[in-house]
């Protein structure tokens, strides 16, 4: 963030309800029943490491601290497995897996993550494989979204510049998530487009009020929204230059922020491009 944008910063807002979950495939299919209340339990307890690699999880403990039946317990092992988090062998139990065994684009995974003590560092991460991926569906969206999600995208962006005008940083995020989704999926490939519920799971997390520690300052800048309508824009008038470009500002942007925040605590964050967005 420049000298100039700080002194526009936005602060965050006390009065402002609870963000709510992103408008995704992931959590349309996620609810809030036993089941749920295992894999997330044990998932929590697993990523913050509260439950460390190669820990044994007994499903009878499990039952007795949730009341919860064997049966749900047991089906709730077996989504964490499919997400590489424990592994389950015959007289061996099932075993808390090292981290290089998850699936850390899974929605739950990410979620988890970024709610604990690796917020800054998946942020990181993902941030480097955005760029890559949206460089192209910057691309092939500006080309193929439908009016639509072209007229969809511009309300977005613009809801986004108005959230910063009315130091609303939960809209704002929720407006960023729109946008990028409508983005990722607007590029007609089915593969992309699963790629946005990994996306606005970690931009939900950016705008909650769990996460406000880990901001700049706790603020966001007019650059970072005039960055994004330009993007929307973009797509809408099918240009597909401008649209890489403006979705390569954003990224450069927060990468750089990101890397400077890791670096402020003493995070390995690695080595990333310079910051050229403006």
């Amino acid at each position: 963030m420049s000298r100039d944008d700080s002194r526009n910063a936005i602060t965050w807002r006390s009065d402002l309800p609870p963000l709510p979950p992103p408008r995704t495939r992931f959590n349309a299919r996620r609810g809030h029943g036993l089941y749920d209340r295992v894999v997330d339990a044990i998932g929590q307890q697993i990523v913050t490491g509260e439950l460390p690699v190669g820990s044994i999880i007994y499903a009878e403990q499990v039952c007795e601290q949730l009341d919860i039946s064997r049966s749900v317990v047991r089906e709730g092992i077996r989504t964490l497995s499919s997400m590489g988090l424990v592994e389950s062998r015959p007289q061996r139990g099932t075993r808390v897996q090292p981290r290089d065994q998850w699936d850390l684009l899974n929605p739950h995974v990410v979620q988890w993550r970024g709610e604990g003590p690796e917020y800054l560092q998946q942020m990181y991460e993902l941030l480097e494989l955005r760029l890559g991926i949206e460089h192209a569906a910057a691309h092939f969206a500006a080309l193929r979204m439908s009016d639509d999600d072209r007229e969809a995208a511009v309300r977005a962006g613009h809801a986004m510049q108005r959230a910063y005008e009315e130091r609303d940083p939960h809209t704002f995020f929720m407006a960023d998530a729109d946008l990028h989704r409508l983005m990722l999926e607007g590029t007609g490939n089915a593969v992309i487009g699963q790629f946005a519920d990994t996306v606005s799971t970690a931009l939900h997390i950016r705008g909650s009020n769990a996460s406000r520690s880990y901001s700049t300052a706790q603020s966001l800048d007019s650059a970072s929204a005039g960055r994004h309508v330009e993007l929307a824009e973009a797509l809408a008038r099918k240009d597909p230059d401008a649209a890489q470009k403006a979705v390569n500002a954003i990224m450069f942007a927060t990468i750089a922020e990101v890397e400077n925040l890791l670096a402020s605590r003493g995070g390995a964050g690695g080595s990333t491009p310079n910051a050229t967005a403006d």
